[in-house]
């Protein structure tokens, strides 16, 4: 079962989102200069392999692979059509033709993040689910939770707010931090290495059962269970130092893994 440092994204009981869906649920919070690794959320029936086998996508997605990442001039990185760092909640939205449900959420520390999630986007072709931060300066989000429309309690210190019209429209222009890609596929090493090349580390969590193959250079961190379930997480290059910092900080009994 996978096991990830993502946030759960909890929702109420009379939500319609049915938390049962999603395996290798854990909740750790670790803000590292506002890179949150968010929610792991992977699909439990029915995973079958698609986005990452051979197929025909129609031509208006063809291009947006979770392996086609393109380096920026500024040293970061563009995938899904959305360059991190830079692309506005905004114009994510435009470019995927969807409208994502926004979140704030509060770690027991006191931390918050907020999060733009899509149930539903069209990439290469194939249905996914993208989770995306923005980047918002925590005084920021603290007066926005102080205007909050609606505060819910997750347990454990957490909480979500629901976040005011005019609040919502300062989320929308500002730029995204990282994006969680939730597939349906199964993978194993093989498929990894023809996607993406041979990971510069490979760090395993040995009690949990799950390896990560981490791309620097792509700032991707491929986080895989023992029965293929993945989960993607992408942050620009210049930040990748802070995922993985975080990771360790989050991760039990993390090891790193001999690539030879």
């Amino acid at each position: 079962m996978l096991n990830h440092p993502f946030y759960t994204r909890d929702r109420d009981e009379n939500s319609d989102y049915n938390a049962s869906n999603r395996l290798g649920q854990r909740q750790v919070m670790a803000d590292k200069g506002n890179i949150i690794l968010t929610g792991a959320l992977v699909l439990g029936a029915l995973l079958i392999g698609v986005s990452f086998l051979p197929g025909t996508p129609s031509p208006e997605t063809r291009q947006f692979l979770p392996w086609d990442i393109q380096a920026t001039d500024a040293g970061s990185t563009t995938v899904f059509g959305l360059t991190l760092d830079a692309t506005t909640l905004g114009q994510a939205e435009r470019i995927l033709s969807n409208t994502a449900e926004v979140t704030m959420f509060q770690a027991s520390t006191g931390t918050n993040r907020i999060e733009a999630y899509f149930d539903k986007v069209m990439l290469g072709g194939f249905p996914a689910q993208l989770i995306l931060v923005m980047n918002v300066p925590q005084a920021r989000q603290r007066e926005m939770q102080a205007r909050g429309l609606r505060l819910g309690n997750l347990g454990a210190g957490r909480k979500k707010i629901t976040l005011t019209t005019a609040d919502l429209q300062t989320v929308r222009a500002a730029p995204i931090t990282s994006i969680t890609y939730l597939t349906r596929a199964r993978l194993d090493p093989s498929l990894l290495r023809k996607r993406f090349g041979t990971p510069a580390q490979q760090w395993s969590e040995a009690n949990a059962g799950t390896r990560h193959w981490l791309y620097p250079d792509q700032g991707l961190d491929v986080a895989m269970a023992d029965n293929g379930s993945a989960v993607l997480q992408y942050v620009s290059p210049l930040r990748f130092n802070t995922l993985t910092a975080a990771l360790r900080d989050s991760a039990a009994n993390l090891e790193s893994l001999d690539q030879h």
